[in-house]
């Protein structure tokens, strides 16, 4: 969702939300109440994040939400005077495409015409959550039967993610971090992790700074951060950006696996992002990374030991 087609919209209802969206970021922003909006990321990782934080400002108790036809194939029904919560939906239009075909044994050129959507800007709709239904009890939703929880969390995931990691990841007393403060690194050049060797004697920290590096790489390999970001962006833009997403991710990931890193997490990500805007476009690559993480663990099997 590009945040400029919102703010430039025609339809004046789009430009008073996204009006209303803004300001609610940077309340967020102001309260440093980073934990409810990337808990709201993480629970509702098919909306945009534009959308989560409408969520979050409208009904921040919200779990389960969705439009009116939705609720009621169900078999349930929206209770009489709740309001409906407002996100936005894109606007799509059916256009005839026509494309050249060549005949490869006559050589005759022939014209198809096919019919395909294209977006051609958003409006504004309505959301409800499950609390404000009535109806038909819901089936529990399919959760992850691997998930842990308290300090077995740390060790569990530890595992799995070296089984699984796409980079190789070097940790120990020989380990040499080209940067002796940081407590982790990943190298584009290498496609290696290096962890400080003074993580070794607390299994919390050393997982969660192992799934930071490796959101960074798979943030590098998605394409979502390298040096085209560096030339774009500014140094220390990009480079905010960068840990913004890798942060954001691992927090993610890290929480769907019953591992909190919050006392860590949201202190970090406040000294990066301090604008409203660059929370929310960012905020799609820490959701296209942690979904990643998630899918890489979850595929670990019997590859852990």
């Amino acid at each position: 969702m590009k945040l400029e087609r919102l703010a430039k919209s025609k339809d004046r209802k789009v430009r008073e939300l996204y009006d209303r969206l803004v300001e609610g970021v940077r309340a967020v922003l102001n309260r440093a109440d980073w934990r409810a909006y990337l808990d709201m990321l993480a629970r509702f990782r098919q909306y945009s994040p534009a959308n989560v934080a409408l969520i979050l400002a409208q009904k921040p108790d919200a779990t389960w939400v969705a439009g009116i036809r939705t609720w009621n194939s169900l078999g349930r029904r929206v209770k009489p005077g709740e309001k409906g919560i407002m996100i936005f939906a894109p606007t799509l239009r059916k256009v005839t495409v026509r494309e050249e075909t060549t005949d490869l044994e006559t050589g005759e050129i022939r014209v198809v015409e096919r019919e395909e959507e294209i977006l051609v800007g958003f409006h504004v709709t309505h959301v409800w959550d499950v609390s404000q239904t009535e109806g038909k009890p819901l089936p529990e939703p399919p959760r992850f039967t691997g998930r842990v929880s308290g300090d077995q969390a740390a060790r569990w995931l530890w595992d799995r993610l070296l089984a699984v990691s796409p980079f190789p990841v070097a940790c120990g007393e020989l380990v040499k971090l080209a940067n002796p403060y940081a407590l982790g690194e990943f190298h584009p050049g290498t496609g290696e992790i290096r962890l400080h060797p003074g993580l070794e004697g607390d299994q919390g920290l050393r997982t969660k700074v192992l799934l930071h590096e490796i959101a960074h790489g798979l943030a590098y390999r998605l394409g979502l951060d390298g040096q085209e970001y560096r030339k774009t962006l500014g140094r220390e833009v990009a480079y905010q950006r960068g840990e913004a997403i890798a942060e954001g991710a691992a927090y993610i990931a890290a929480s769907h696996f019953g591992l909190d890193t919050s006392g860590y997490s949201f202190e970090y990500v406040a000294g990066w992002v301090r604008d409203a805007e660059k929370l929310l476009e960012w905020g799609e690559a820490v959701q296209r990374v942690a979904r990643t993480l998630i899918k890489l663990v979850e595929s670990a099997g019997e590859k852990a030991a």
